[in-house]
């Protein structure tokens, strides 16, 4: 994984404000974290954490990314029984579930000649926001890689005949309305497009740029401007652009399952005895994410746990290849890494948020945090040591930052 990267042109279109920060921020910052105090559940820290992110680790529990009562869903929670508990050092098979607290790490791994032909880059920026929709919704990440490797090759400039669009192909009809009736609030501000083929390339950021070294296939990541609706004369949806495109994909990963548990009590034995089997809760969900929640319960109803017989074969297809992928990611010798300057987070915090609305929160204010606290010892952050710890932080700033629960769960 090449880690360089030139930050001059992103700077011509996403400027950034570097924060001085006094003594005075720094223990102020520290305050307004500290008051949490979560009992660390954090079960092996492994690698070079930064001190901060040692002190996350030692104190926090990463599965709690809202510390507030207000967070709590109004419908059932998804059972333990419905967990697959994937742990990457020895399955074998494509788990769904990601537990953050297993160790501190955060691992995504690739094989050295590519996994079915493809050598996916993917850049710092990448990583960070793969890294976001996995522990934000508790997803392996090599599920994810799974499905972007399966819809679109890793080519966020991809538009398919039914309308949809980048890396995770979330389609300008269903998807998008999905979207907007399970996380209005989340989503108010994402643009939408009607776009017939591919985009052109010339919207895009150079990939040399992006990645670092030149791709061996399209692999075309952020828009020119993607806070943008149209950019060059071309109307753009939001999701083309990876960061939206992986936090839409994870959002409606967390709706499916909870509205499958919430709305189907009927089937919720049948697909507990589907899930129980290593590798099928990820085969049961990335067939509702392809062939539809409704043919899903439908076939389900009609086959039981034998539901994938009664899908269409592009269906089947398309869950053969996303866990294939999964498996040959996952199995993979190298590991993807980076490493993050101030300069590199706040650019990052930039891009998280454009995919909120306006006024979200006082992001200046949670940079000078970020910056007062994992940046009071180090020069830089390092992806597979400190993610973990910088994303709890980001998410438990203030309530509006948690993950978001669906609001059409219950009919």
């Amino acid at each position: 994984m090449n880690t360089m990267k030139p930050f001059r042109l992103w700077r011509v279109f996403f400027p950034l404000v570097f924060l001085a920060l006094t003594n005075c921020e720094a223990i102020l910052a520290k305050l307004i974290i500290d008051e949490i105090n979560d009992n660390g559940q954090t079960s092996e820290i492994n690698g070079d954490p930064s001190p901060y992110a040692q002190e996350i680790y030692d104190s926090k529990n990463l599965n709690d990314l809202c510390l507030d009562s207000d967070c709590e869903p109004t419908f059932d929670p998804i059972p333990d029984s419905w967990i697959d508990n994937f742990d990457p050092e020895t399955d074998e098979v494509c788990g769904f579930d990601y537990n953050p607290n297993a160790t501190s790490q955060f691992l995504i791994r690739y094989q050295n000649d590519g996994v079915n032909g493809l050598n996916l880059l993917l850049s710092k920026e990448d990583l960070f926001f793969m890294a976001w929709a996995s522990m934000r919704h508790h997803i392996n990440p090599h599920f994810l890689v799974g499905v972007m490797a399966q819809e679109s090759y890793g080519n966020c400039a991809a538009v398919s005949s039914a309308g949809a669009e980048g890396c995770f192909q979330i389609t300008t009809y269903y998807g998008r309305l999905q979207l907007e009736a399970s996380y209005p609030e989340r989503v108010a501000d994402w643009f939408w497009a009607d776009q017939s083929g591919y985009y052109p390339d010339t919207i895009f950021i150079d990939p040399l740029t992006w990645f670092g070294e030149e791709p061996e296939t399209d692999q075309f990541r952020q828009t020119l401007d993607p806070t943008n609706a149209s950019v060059l004369g071309t109307a753009v949806s939001s999701v083309v652009n990876f960061p939206f495109g992986v936090i839409g994909s994870g959002l409606y990963y967390n709706w499916e399952q909870n509205f499958l548990y919430n709305n189907y009590a009927s089937l919720n034995d049948t697909v507990g005895d589907v899930v129980v089997e290593p590798g099928e809760k990820a085969v049961l969900l990335a067939a509702a994410y392809n062939g539809g929640i409704g043919r899903l319960t439908d076939s389900l109803t009609l086959y039981g746990t034998e539901y994938l017989a009664g899908m269409d074969s592009e269906t089947q297809d398309y869950v053969e290849g996303v866990t294939d992928y999964c498996i040959g990611f996952q199995a993979g010798s190298q590991t993807y890494d980076t490493t993050y300057s101030a300069d590199d987070v706040e650019y990052l915090i930039d891009l998280l948020s454009q995919t909120y609305p306006a006024d979200q929160t006082d992001w200046s204010s949670l940079k000078s945090t970020i910056h007062a606290t994992f940046f009071a010892d180090v020069d830089e952050l390092r992806f597979s040591d400190d993610i973990k710890a910088l994303i709890y932080v980001i998410s438990t700033y203030d309530v509006t930052l948690a993950p978001e629960i669906p609001e059409d769960v219950i009919d």
